[in-house]
């Protein structure tokens, strides 16, 4: 409620005063009923009253408004926030990088050189027969001696006497079947060929 609401206020009540303003005051008391004047007068009162009260309630409301922030008083603050911001992010660790993963390094297989074998040979471990046949009832028809060596060309697995192998001379002989037992085998003896066994000789 402001001065001007209390103006009009004041007005309103001159207004039901009903009092000529252009007139002599002392003129205006002598014709007076002493019953109007005291009428008048309770006005007068009332008028008064009702204005200081007025300016009462419009003296508390503006003492009671919150008052006004100044200009440095907001710089201040805000200085204060980002202060404290500043503050709060300087105090937090930076994320730990993770470090990437090493890669596995597989061992490169080292490759072991492949055997060649050779053709299959026999080398005799002593003066042994070569016989016509895969077993002893076969007649002898050379000498496989010591130390010599000759192509493994056949093989024969004799039930009784075991593994017959049959040989191509190198050197000067004939060829023929040794006793396994008889010679030393080298070379890739598993490529070696079975063959058949000839008619035993008649006795």
């Amino acid at each position: 409620m402001n001065l001007m609401t209390h103006s009009g206020d004041c007005g309103i009540l001159i207004g039901m005063l009903e009092i000529e303003p252009n007139k002599d005051t002392s003129e205006r008391l002598d014709r007076i009923h002493p019953v109007r004047l005291m009428s008048t007068l309770s006005r007068y009162f009332l008028f008064i009253v009702f204005c200081t009260l007025l300016l009462g309630c419009a003296t508390d409301g503006e003492s009671d408004s919150t008052p006004t922030r100044s200009g440095e008083e907001v710089i201040g603050t805000a200085k204060s926030y980002a202060e404290l911001t500043r503050e709060a992010t300087a105090q937090t660790p930076p994320p730990t990088p993770i470090p990437p993963s090493p890669t596995a390094t597989l061992p490169t297989p080292t490759l072991e050189p492949t055997e060649t074998l050779g053709p299959p040979m026999a080398t005799a471990k002593y003066n042994a027969n070569v016989r016509s046949g895969p077993d002893e009832a076969y007649i002898k028809i050379d000498v496989f001696y010591e130390g010599q060596t000759a192509e493994v060309i056949g093989r024969y697995n004799n039930l009784v006497s075991g593994t017959w192998w049959y040989i191509q001379r190198i050197d000067e002989g004939k060829d023929g079947w040794v006793w396994d037992e008889a010679v030393t085998l080298t070379g890739s003896i598993d490529s070696v060929p079975f063959r058949d066994a000839p008619p035993t000789p008649e006795p």
